[in-house]
């Protein structure tokens, strides 16, 4: 563990408010599979994202935050640990984290903080091995996997909230001066869409409507069809990966089923913004956010129709899958109602915490202390990355080197985002958010000399940074597809040859 500054505990008078340096308490929420662009602080219909509306004028609001990776468990292990997925060690969904990891449980337990989860899905199971440093990491999933409908144990998130704030009762009882931890996760964006009636009626929608995975393996070959003029299916892609023909056929334009799912997806945020607001209010009312810092963030997005990798997160590495949601409320009120638009990393929010409890940081953390970003100090010229997860066969993975190491990233500094995929020839992308933030024109097609200089400079750095950094170990835990194996043969899905 690393050493630790001691920050006072005493506590306050009659009023029992949190005299130490810094935030008593510390809340973090992770939105899974949330678009940015669907939040009210990021441009989102506020009339739909309401919770999200209010904490973001209460708060910080980070408007250009990268995941180190699109997918679940992945993201997660960096913003636990404030390392990108290359050093952390955790490919991809089904590894496990590496207990060498110094996780920011671990960090703030050590601390004197009761350390207290609630995960929305198996993908953050313990098994995996993110439940180090939590005194209780609650993974009770009421939704089992099922063929077409869920495609991994879940559970909703008023089940999430309900779970959370009796966590916290139990932290409370007989210690009503205890410093707390709690991570709460919610899962309800991801695929299937079955959102509650009056999210529906506020996005739009009729009473009833629903979207299990058949329908959204519908929507992708629809996509991919006109992209294409194939329809090789989504679970294809998830195992061989993207082509060229469909990279490049993607216009960026819905097809009607894919903008009724989209709806659908409107309605699944609706429903988790009511309930954090839920367990928002019942911090406020156990006296707990005011001495709070609260930092809500995305893990990663999720493609509709904008690329190639269409209904999907884990196979490509543009804005719709790695721009994500992040803010920061603060007791007292600081920062509140600014906005950071300088580009900024999930893997900055180990080094915050820390800097905000008086904790050292680990010095494998890759990440800055953004506390300074609403002080008026600059995040700098910064340089960032983010790998692909999938595709998870077709010859892309294989022991011996890193397993994602064929698979896309994307290297960003400032306006400029270079994505380089090995599996398809060393294909190569440029794209200038300032004036395409939708990445829809290739500089590299028919490239100036700025932009080859620009290709070559990031392109460098990205092969700098991966020669320099080394992956912890870890392994794939085959728990989840041994299990789903024997519940499709249970119901005649799968053969005598698997």
């Amino acid at each position: 563990m690393c050493g630790l500054v001691v920050v006072s505990a005493s506590c306050g008078g009659e009023s029992g408010e949190w005299l130490g340096d810094g935030p008593r308490h510390v809340i973090l929420i992770t939105l899974d599979t949330t678009r940015a662009d669907h939040l009210a602080p990021w441009g989102g219909e506020e009339a739909w994202t309401p919770v999200m509306r209010r904490l973001g004028e209460e708060g910080v609001v980070f408007g250009d935050v990268t995941s180190p990776a699109p997918t679940t468990l992945a993201a997660h292990a960096s913003i636990m640990t404030g390392r990108p997925p290359r050093s952390h060690g955790t490919a991809r969904n089904g590894f496990t984290v590496n207990d060498k990891n110094e996780c920011l449980a671990e960090l703030l337990a050590s601390a004197g903080f009761r350390t207290i989860a609630v995960v929305g899905s198996f993908a953050l199971e313990s098994l995996f091995g993110l439940d180090q440093g939590f005194e209780r990491y609650d993974e009770e999933f009421s939704l089992e996997f099922s063929p077409q409908l869920y495609d991994q144990n879940q559970r909703r998130a008023d089940e999430v909230t309900q779970r959370a704030l009796e966590l916290v009762d139990a932290c409370l009882d007989g210690d009503a001066e205890a410093r707390i931890f709690l991570f709460a996760h919610y899962f309800d964006p991801h695929a299937p869409y079955d959102p509650p009636d009056w999210a529906l009626r506020r996005v739009g929608l009729e009473p009833g409507a629903r979207a299990d995975l058949r329908d959204v393996g519908a929507a992708v070959a629809d996509q991919q069809e006109a992209a294409a003029g194939v329809r090789p299916g989504q679970r294809w892609a998830f195992t061989n990966g993207l082509t060229e023909a469909l990279l490049d056929g993607a216009v960026g334009a819905p097809l009607d089923r894919g903008e009724r799912l989209a709806l659908l997806y409107a309605a699944e945020v609706a429903f988790m913004d009511r309930e954090i607001g839920h367990l928002v209010d019942g911090l406020a009312e156990r006296g707990i956010l005011q001495d709070s810092v609260l930092i809500l963030v995305g893990d990663h997005g999720e493609t509709f129709w904008e690329h190639g990798d269409f209904w999907n997160h884990g196979l490509g590495v543009y804005q719709s899958t790695v721009l994500v949601p992040l803010l920061m409320r603060l007791p007292g009120g600081e920062g509140a109602g600014q906005r950071v638009d300088e580009p900024a990393t999930s893997l900055d929010i180990v080094p915050t915490v820390c800097a905000l409890v008086g904790v050292d940081v680990p010095a494998e953390v890759e990440g800055v202390d953004l506390s300074g970003s609403w002080r008026g100090r600059s995040l700098g010229d910064r340089f960032l990355v983010s790998e692909a997860t999938q595709p998870v066969g077709g010859g892309v993975e294989s022991e011996g080197r890193w397993w994602n190491s064929l698979k896309a990233k994307s290297a960003r500094r400032g306006r400029w985002k270079y994505i380089r995929t090995p599996y398809l020839g060393d294909r190569e992308e440029l794209y200038d958010l300032v004036a395409d933030p939708a990445e829809r024109v290739n500089l590299l097609r028919s490239p100036s000399v700025e932009a080859l200089e620009r290709k070559a400079a990031l392109r460098g750095q990205l092969e700098e940074w991966e020669r320099r950094t080394q992956p912890l170990p870890s392994a794939f835990d085959s728990t989840q597809a041994d299990l789903v194996r024997s519940r499709l043969g249970a119901l005649g899905y799968v053969g005598e040859d698997g």
